[in-house]
């Protein structure tokens, strides 16, 4: 080799190892620094590389709302549930239940969650075969997480039928990517999936703050480079630090978007996420269990839909956008039939709560943060319960 070249050679190697060097010791320093955002104080939840977060096992603590005590306990593996072993038990019908804070239901007590009032609809019927619910619900979970978790996790437990907990209220919004939690001072990111024009990545992208995430579109580079920056991130304490100078606001989308039709974000986040529930069921069919979709309609959808033409008047003069709701399907009838076309089953709980409320008067959700009470939560689970045993036979 020409000397000129191994000099090249030798500075180029030792400006690296330079460059090697003074990151590292970066990073050292960056591990003494505070937090680079404010702690939010949330302890129920950690990061997680397979699914963004989830709840912390054996995670304690009394909550209340709305005057409504008790005390939380999270299981092994951070879910508000009782222990499961992971091989199902002979003569055994288990049932996994995906979803987000509805399913977790960290505002009434254990046994009077949906999932664990079904499970005692089931067992108190004359049926030879014992039924378990399994819980899987995390807040702030979108379907992507949901589809990350059954992968690394929900199928291990066998499940004979996968039901996903679909909420309509930020559900669709919720698989945008760049969607996360700050923990402990620093965002915790999960990993998300796009659309390459009209047909799903199966294979989920990492976020990389300071990286644009795309939408509809699916670059080889663009995969490539978020790849590695994102599962840095997840280890390097020097990029949490750089963050706060890269990071760009993520499109501003809500649920309301879907009256104005005048989102592109929107639009994108509710094809994404019906090729997202569509490939859930692929696969939980392909493991050979059954699956079907329960729609939960947020208090304000409820509340709409029980009005009288003047009250929704009013509405209009404050909304005037919502008049469009006059000549679309509502929301829950767009994503059932949208569904249904993909031939997955869907059961819409708004028509039995709309039933419930006009009869008793009495209240399904908690008014400070709109959860389901004692009373939702069983509603919910007797509805569920009524629609499988009439279109399910189980053995």
């Amino acid at each position: 080799m020409p000397k000129q070249v191994w000099r090249t050679l030798r500075n180029v190697l030792m400006a690296m190892g330079g460059m090697l060097a003074a990151l590292i010791l970066l990073e050292i320093g960056a591990r003494f620094l505070p937090p680079p955002y404010e702690d939010t104080g949330n302890v129920a939840d950690v990061c997680s590389n397979q699914v963004g977060w989830r709840g912390s096992p054996y995670f304690t603590t009394t909550v209340g709302t709305d005057d409504y005590y008790h005390n939380l306990q999270l299981n092994r593996v951070g879910m508000h549930d009782n222990e499961h072993q992971q091989s199902k038990p002979a003569n055994t019908f288990r049932i996994l239940v995906l979803g987000d804070s509805f399913v977790r239901a960290h505002q009434v007590k254990e046994e009077e969650t949906s999932h664990q009032v079904l499970e005692s609809l089931l067992n108190s019927g004359d049926s030879s075969q014992h039924f378990e619910t399994i819980s899987a619900g995390v807040d702030a979970w979108g379907t992507g997480q949901e589809l990350l978790y059954y992968r690394s996790e929900g199928r291990d437990y066998q499940p004979d039928l996968v039901v996903l907990m679909f909420y309509l209220g930020n559900d669709i919004v919720d698989n945008l990517p760049g969607r996360g939690l700050t923990l402990r001072g620093r965002n915790c990111y999960s990993p998300y999936f796009v659309l390459c024009g009209d047909q799903l990545d199966a294979t989920p992208w990492f976020f990389a703050p300071g990286v644009s995430p795309p939408i509809g579109t699916c670059p080889f580079g663009k995969r490539v480079l978020s790849g590695f920056l994102g599962k840095i991130y997840q280890h390097s304490q020097l990029y949490g630090q750089l963050e706060p100078l890269l990071a760009s606001r993520p499109p501003k989308v809500s649920a309301l978007d879907y009256y104005t039709q005048e989102n592109e974000f929107f639009d994108y986040a509710l094809q994404l996420t019906i090729a997202l529930i569509k490939q859930l069921e692929e696969e939980v069919r392909k493991d050979g269990a059954e699956f079907a979709v329960v729609l939960i309609s947020p208090p304000d959808l409820i509340d709409f839909t029980r009005m009288s033409s003047s009250e929704r008047e009013a509405v209009y003069q404050t909304l005037p956008f919502m008049r469009r709701a006059e000549e679309m399907s509502p929301p829950n009838r767009f994503l059932a039939e949208a569904l249904a076309g993909e031939g997955i089953e869907v059961l819409d709980l708004l028509p039995s709560f709309v039933e419930h409320i006009d009869r008793t008067g009495q209240e399904h959700s908690f008014q400070e943060d709109k959860h389901w009470n004692v009373v939702g939560n069983r509603l919910a689970a007797e509805a569920i319960y009524n629609w499988l045993t009439a279109n399910y036979e189980f053995q």
